[in-house]
């Protein structure tokens, strides 16, 4: 039984050797076909063709024949060498045709201008707009309509913000509700960080006002401490208290804040500027260059590249 065993044995080891060289000289072959198509290194192709053919012996040397094949006959698009001599008439029919709704003028421009400078009825359109997917910048704009002299588009734009805050107010009564109804830990801090960030939201769009303000900013504070302390790692809701002790002129409790949220894993560069008007308003300007200095994401970001830049 054991010179069975040692023949079998020995002859696996002659085979796989053999297969092994056979393998290694297929893999040169396959290897010197592509190199000459695909300019990179050549050795990735001999170590896959390789690997290929010892893990699948006969098969392999198959799919080594094929995968050459199709890569030397397998046909790729097009590229344009040339750009300069694209004959620009043959895409006039693939591109629709885009008209100006507001003309040149920016929107901020367009509802600011007199009546009898610009129709209100394109005002009426520019607030409408406007009013589908507001933003601050886009509140601002309607805010400012508040005094127009044509009624129409006054009333317009006082209805677009009434709208706002009372949806606003009225997803805090809702999530009121279900706070105070939540008895578990968990879902009372869920309702908790859910209403600190809807006060956040009359603070974000400047929809209270200064007597009003304090108080909501102190409803921010009250909800967000609550959902921390089920979970002292929310990253958002430490960037919610952070922006809102900023808010508060609170400067130290703003930047733990916001050193907190860096360290639980919010993105560097979007923590930055409000760390760097932390360290503005305490006169650290080396802090806050080399703050500026270290986030190169900032340049992408059209508000602030000019700020960064000016630092630099």
């Amino acid at each position: 039984m054991s010179d069975i065993y040692h023949y079998i044995m020995g002859s696996l080891e002659l085979f796989y050797l053999m297969h092994a060289t056979i393998s290694l000289f297929v893999s040169l072959i396959a290897s010197q076909f592509l190199f000459h198509r695909f300019q990179t290194k050549r050795l990735k192709y001999i170590l896959f063709f390789w690997v290929l053919n010892i893990a699948l012996p006969i098969i392999g040397y198959l799919m080594t024949v094929w995968i050459v094949y199709y890569l030397l006959h397998v046909e790729y698009e097009k590229k344009l060498e040339n750009v300069h001599a694209i004959n620009m008439i043959e895409f006039e029919n693939e591109f629709p045709e885009i008209q100006r709704v507001f003309g040149e003028a920016a929107m901020g421009k367009l509802l600011g201008e007199e009546k009898g400078t610009s129709g209100s009825s394109l005002k009426m359109r520019a607030l409408v707009s406007l009013a589908e997917n507001a933003t601050k910048s886009d509140v601002s704009l309607i805010k400012d309509r508040l005094g127009d002299k044509n009624d129409e588009v006054r009333l317009y734009s006082f209805a677009v913000i009434d709208n706002l805050e009372k949806g606003i107010n009225g997803q805090i009564h809702e999530k009121m509700q279900l706070f105070e109804e939540a008895e578990e830990r968990h879902t009372r801090a869920t309702r908790a960080g859910e209403l600190a960030f809807l006060y956040w939201d009359l603070i974000y769009f400047e929809l209270a006002d200064s007597d009003l303000k304090s108080f909501i900013t102190q409803e921010v504070e009250k909800y967000a401490l609550i959902a921390l302390e089920e979970n002292p790692h929310n990253e958002k809701i430490n960037v919610l208290l952070g922006k809102n002790y900023l808010a508060q002129h609170k400067i130290d409790k703003a930047q733990e804040c916001f050193t907190k949220a860096i360290e639980d894993g919010v993105n560097m560069d979007y923590i930055v500027p409000y760390l760097a008007e932390i360290f503005f308003v305490k006169k650290d300007y080396k802090k806050v260059k080399e703050l500026l200095g270290e986030t190169k994401g900032l340049h992408a970001n059209a508000v602030l590249h000019p700020i960064v830049t000016q630092w630099e």
